[in-house]
This record gives structure tokens, C-alpha cells and sequence, in this order.
């Protein structure tokens, strides 16, 4: 993307500034003119009154100096006084070098008997001229009107007889010199205006470009950090900030207070090393980030930077694959099971209704009836899994829906089923697909009973809702006093048709935690302190829904 910045295009970027900005340089430029104005001045009546009182004996010197000195000294304090106000007229400038003119045709004239030197102060005024007066006629016409007194008084000195008349020679000289330097120093004034010109229109450009880059960067949902020379950590952007959970932008975060594998890996990448970025979760209920670290310049001592992003989408889309992939495969042998799986059914049945002697093919009748059922309902969650709909999140208060299905689970179970339910602390209202929740809720409660009443004669399991210290996520919470998951088959208990119980598919808990993710939530298995065995729903707390 090109960005077009014109100098037109700067001044309206920033309104009248191009105007006050040359008002403040001319300002600056004529306090320096006043301040020569101001010595010269000084010095002038400073020598007049030494003359006066004696203390010096110049010969020739007038008094009449002395009247002019001071009349230029109450003109630089008038010009120090008034100088903003100069500077922004357009004829201020102008006016303080014709009057100065004038003072120096009289000094020249009341000063020829002392030294011609002081003709040289036309020069210093019409550089000053061309420096101050913005209008290139104007300043031409500067130089001729001290071109002209330069000729004016040596004309009128040669015929009063004071200088002789090889003088107007120099005069002439004198007089060539003011317009050369006139028109040398507005060359390089107008050079020097067009490179300022230049200059503002790059600075404001890089402006530009640096809004436009800060503004990227900011409203990226990508966190974006960069590796300060110690080898800390610096966010620059509010999504890093969401995406490590750290709290400060600009403040250097220690590799140390960071996650163990982001810190390895920005250590191994800064020490060279071809290293592949890992997910990994900054908050152990929060989203898995994925980091990518980017070396910037040429030089032996290059900068690093750090991009981190949600890890959410690339999950979903391997998910998504992956549903995919199964659909297409059950829905190819779905048709091909059931038919035969059908058969042996039927079979069976048969066979159970032609023997007259039923109690000795009883045991292996059942073995083929609860099999075949076992098949099938197999088939029936792969099928509804691979179709599941899409996800229709909904604005959900937890704490009411809970208690609204609570009562709904317990009608279709048994009577002496009993679930209890408590609420710790008030939990903010989350986004989440109900008859999602419904399912996974009613499946852990399920295996929950079940367990408990394995371990226990008291089918009781305790349902509990509460919140994390930053009000960031929503625990739901399925305990039951079963004897739990053994430790060697705790990583493998949500995997797709893993299964301890003789009967059971294997698919249950993992439908549950593909039923969390795809609602942006996490399932996970743990035993409390008091020895329960725990299944809990992990929910964020998303800023709209507080």
C-alpha cells in the first residue's frame, strides 16, 4: 500500500501549523537581526557618550550620532517587544529593514569623517533583508534603495569636497556587492525553503506512516512483543497482552515469569538454534497460543521480535478435519455394519424362539443380543458426531439454567437418584450452545452415578458451579466419591473408544470435551483434596457477556 502525502496534504493534516510554524522561525529569525541591532546600538551611543563626558577624543565625531544611537536602541526594544506580532504581519519584516536603512544613511552621513566602515552596515542589512522578507521583489527592491544611498551619499560627500572622487568607485563596488549578496542569500533561502518543504512533507509522511503502523498494531489480533538487549520481554499490543495474561503494556516481563515453554524457546532461538514453535497455555484454563519469534536487521546485534497467536482456530480447523474425515468414513460403513449387524439380531432372535431348551443357549443368546446392541450404539455416536450441527451460541446465567436442569435430569432417572447442587459466589453469564450443555452435563452425571454407585451404596454426586479470583472463567463442576480413574489410564481417558467399563463405547467423555471446544470451553479430569473424582467445565467469561 502507497501512501500519497502532499505538501498540501500536510498542512491540512495538521491545520494551521505550516502557517504558525513559519511565524515561529520568522519570530526566532528577527530576534536574532534585533539582537545584532541591539549591539550595534549600544556600541554607537555607548561611543557618543564616552565623546561626550570626555572619556574619548574622536575627532570628527558628531553629537547627532549619538541621537540616532539611541533612536535605533528604542526601536530594537519596540522590535523585542512587538516581534510575534512583526513576524506575523506581512509587512513587519519589511518596515524594520527600510527603517533601519534610514538610520544607517544617517549614521554614513554623520559618521564620514570617522571611518567610510560604517557603509558596510548596508550589507549586513540587506542580507538580513533577504533573509526576513518573504516577497523576492520586495527584497530586490531592498537592495536598490541601499544600492542608491550607497551612491546617494558618496555623490553627496565627493561635492561637499569630504572624500575625494576616486571614492564612488568603491561605492559602485559596494553598491554591486549589496545586489550580488541579495541575490545570492535569497537563492539560498528559496533552496532552503523548498528543502524544508521537502523535509515536512517526509516528517509528516513518517507521521503517517508511523499512525498508520501503531494503529496496525494495535487492532491486531495477533499479540505482537519485542525482545529488549537483556533479553526480556516487551508487549506491544493489547492482544499480547490478552493472549500471554499479562497486564502492562510496554513493561519488561523477565523470560523467568513467563511460560516455561515460551521462555525455552525464545532462549533457544536467540542463541541460534532451528527450533519449531509449540502451543502452549500461558493460563492453565485459558486458550493454547502458538509463538513465532522474527529477528529484524543486518547488524551482529539484531532485534527480535515475538508473535503470538491463538492456537483456538488451528485446533478447530484440525477438528474440523477431522469430523470431516470421519463422517465421510461412518457414512461409508455405517450402511455395510448394520446390515449384518441386523442379521445377527434377527438371527438370534430366531434361534432363541426354534430351542425348546432355552436355559442352555440362554448365556450365549445374551452375549449375542447385548454385543450386537453394543455395535450399535457405537455406530449411533459415531454417526452423530461426525453430523453434529453447527454451534448456536447463546447468553447463558449458568446458576438459573442449573437449576432448571437439574430437576429435568433427576424426573428421568431414578427415584433415589439425588444430585446436589451448589453455587459458590455469583458467575457472570457465558456463551455456550444449550443443548450442547445439556449433552455434556448429562453424560458426566451419568458416569458420575454410575461410578459412585459402584463405589458407594448412595447413588449422590455433587454438581457445583463457581468462578476462578479474576472472574475470568466459569467452573462447572461433576464430583463423585467413585474410586476415580487410574493413573495410567488418566491420559488416555479422553480418547476415542478408550474404555474401562465392559459395556461402554468409549465415546462418551470424548464427545463431551469435542462438544466444550467447539463452545470455546476446556473439560478436564482431576481428584480434589478430599479425595472426590472431579470432571470440570472450564467456561471464559467473555467481556460482552459480563
Amino acid at each position: 500500500m502507497t501512501i500519497d502525502v502532499t505538501t498540501q496534504g500536510a498542512a491540512n493534516s495538521h491545520g494551521v501549523y505550516p502557517q504558525r510554524r513559519a511565524g515561529e522561525e520568522l519570530a526566532k529569525l528577527l530576534l536574532v537581526y534585533n539582537s545584532y541591532r541591539l549591539t550595534v546600538s549600544l556600541i554607537l551611543l555607548g561611543l557618543a557618550v564616552a565623546h561626550h563626558i570626555g572619556l574619548l577624543d574622536m575627532r570628527g565625531f558628531q553629537s547627532e550620532i549619538g541621537w540616532v544611537a539611541g533612536c535605533w536602541l528604542l526601536s530594537t526594544m519596540a522590535v523585542g517587544a512587538l516581534g510575534p506580532t512583526l513576524a506575523n504581519h506581512p509587512d513587519g519584516a519589511t518596515a524594520v529593514i527600510l527603517f533601519d536603512l534610514v538610520v544607517i544613511t544617517f549614521f554614513v552621513q554623520y559618521g564620514s569623517e570617522l571611518n567610510a566602515g560604517l557603509k558596510l552596515l548596508y550589507l549586513v542589512t540587506t542580507a538580513a533583508g533577504a533573509v526576513l522578507i518573504p516577497s523576492s521583489m520586495t527584497v530586490t527592491g531592498v537592495a536598490a534603495i541601499a544600492t542608491i544611498a550607497v551612491l546617494f551619499d558618496s555623490a553627496y560627500l565627493v561635492q561637499r569636497g569630504t572624500i575625494a572622487t576616486n571614492e564612488l568607485l568603491s561605492a559602485a563596488l559596494l553598491g554591486t556587492m549589496i545586489f550580488l549578496i541579495s541575490l545570492v542569500i535569497q537563492k539560498i533561502v528559496q533552496r532552503l525553503s523548498v528543502m524544508e518543504k521537502i523535509a515536512e512533507v517526509a516528517s509528516t509522511q513518517v507521521a503517517s506512516l508511523e499512525e498508520l503502523n501503531q494503529q496496525i498494531i494495535t487492532h491486531m489480533t495477533t499479540g505482537v512483543c519485542r525482545i529488549s538487549e537483556s533479553g526480556r520481554l516487551i508487549p506491544i499490543n493489547s492482544a499480547a497482552l490478552q493472549l500471554l495474561g499479562l497486564t502492562t503494556l510496554g513493561k519488561e516481563v523477565p523470560l523467568g515469569e513467563l511460560h516455561t515453554t515460551l521462555s525455552n524457546y525464545i532462549e533457544s532461538k536467540q542463541a541460534g538454534h532451528s527450533i519449531d514453535a509449540a502451543p502452549f497455555k500461558p493460563d492453565p484454563d485459558g486458550k493454547p497460543v502458538i509463538a513465532e519469534m522474527v529477528a529484524i536487521g543486518k547488524d551482529f546485534n539484531p532485534e527480535f521480535l515475538l508473535f503470538v497467536e491463538d492456537f483456538t482456530p488451528i485446533n478447530e480447523a484440525a477438528q474440523n478435519l477431522k469430523l470431516n474425515s470421519l463422517g465421510k468414513l461412518t457414512a461409508s460403513i455405517a450402511h455395510e455394519i448394520r446390515n449384518p449387524l441386523a442379521a445377527i439380531s434377527h438371527a438370534s432372535q430366531l434361534m432363541r424362539e426354534s430351542v425348546t431348551e432355552k436355559t442352555e443357549q440362554e448365556a450365549l443368546w445374551k452375549i449375542i443380543i447385548s454385543n450386537t446392541q453394543r455395535v450399535n450404539a457405537i455406530i449411533e455416536n459415531v454417526l452423530q458426531l461426525s453430523r453434529r450441527l453447527p454451534t448456536d451460541l447463546q447468553s447463558i446465567d449458568l446458576e438459573a439454567w442449573l437449576r432448571l436442569f437439574i430437576p429435568e435430569y433427576e424426573y428421568g432417572c431414578e427415584p433415589e437418584i439425588n444430585v446436589e447442587y451448589v453455587v459458590e459466589g455469583s458467575v457472570d453469564k457465558v456463551s455456550f450452545d444449550p443443548s450442547n450443555l445439556r449433552r455434556v452435563l448429562t453424560n458426566l452425571l451419568d458416569n458420575a452415578l454410575r461410578h459412585a454407585a459402584e463405589n458407594t451404596d448412595e447413588c449422590r454426586v455433587l454438581l457445583k458451579l463457581s468462578t476462578n479470583s479474576t472472574r475470568r472463567f466459569a467452573y462447572i463442576d461433576v464430583l463423585d466419591s467413585g474410586a476415580g480413574v487410574d493413573e495410567q489410564n488418566v491420559s488416555r481417558l479422553f480418547e476415542p473408544f478408550f474404555t474401562t467399563a465392559q459395556a461402554g463405547s468409549g465415546l462418551g467423555l470424548y464427545i463431551c470435551r469435542e462438544l466444550c471446544a467447539s463452545n470455546g470451553a476446556n473439560l478436564t479430569y482431576d481428584k480434589t483434596l478430599g479425595g472426590w473424582t472431579r470432571f470440570r467445565v472450564t467456561i471464559p467469561i467473555k467481556e460482552s457477556d459480563q
